[in-house]
């Protein structure tokens, strides 16, 4: 129990650092991404469709995150 604990302690503790140490046109760009995702869920549908422009925001978003995501 008490590693179980100690390994979300830890986790947690990263996660804080890892948003600290990250710049602020990564986090904007991430809440952009997010948000346009949370667009595409809350569309009416059963099962949300994607068009072309939203396949091609998330793919450049994508590459320019995992460009400046630190290793």
């Amino acid at each position: 129990m008490f590693l179980s604990l100690g390994y979300l302690l830890l986790q947690c503790v990263l996660q804080f650092l890892a948003l600290h140490v990250r710049s602020n046109d990564f986090k904007d760009l991430e809440i952009v991404v997010l948000r346009h995702e949370l667009d595409v869920l809350r569309r009416r549908t059963r099962r949300p469709t994607m068009t072309w422009t939203d396949r091609l925001f998330l793919a450049a978003a994508s590459l320019t995150i995992a460009k400046t995501r630190p290793s």
